[in-house]
C-alpha cells in the first residue's frame, strides 16, 4: 500500500514539475515579448519627439501647428494621469499595505 501510495506522490509531483516548468516558461515568454514591445515604443517615441520638435518651430507661424500642438500636450497629460493610475492599480494589495504603513 505504502508503495501505491508513494507513486502517486512520484505523479504528482511529476505533474506539478510541469506545470511549473510550463508556467515559469510561459512567464519568459511574456517578459521577451514585453522587451520588444518596450523598445519599439521607445522607438515610436524618439520618432514622435522629433517630430514635435519640428512642429514647435512651426508653431510660431502656423495657428493650426499652434492648436495642435496644444491638443496634444492636453492628450499627454491625460495619458500620464492614465498611466499613473493603472500603475497604482495594478500593484498587489499587500505591497500597497505595506508602503502606507511606512
Amino acid at each position: 500500500m505504502a508503495h501505491v501510495a508513494g507513486l502517486l506522490a512520484s505523479a504528482v509531483v511529476s505533474a506539478v514539475g510541469n506545470k511549473l516548468g510550463s508556467a515559469i516558461g510561459d512567464e519568459v515568454t511574456m517578459l521577451c515579448s514585453f522587451k520588444d514591445d518596450l523598445q519599439d515604443m521607445k522607438d515610436t517615441l524618439e520618432y514622435m519627439e522629433a517630430a514635435l520638435k519640428d512642429a514647435e518651430k512651426r508653431s510660431v507661424t502656423e495657428e493650426l501647428v499652434r492648436v495642435w500642438l496644444n491638443r496634444l500636450k492636453h492628450a499627454a497629460y491625460d495619458i500620464s494621469y492614465m498611466l499613473d493610475e493603472f500603475k497604482a492599480n495594478s500593484e498587489p494589495a499587500s505591497r500597497k499595505w505595506w508602503w502606507q504603513d511606512k
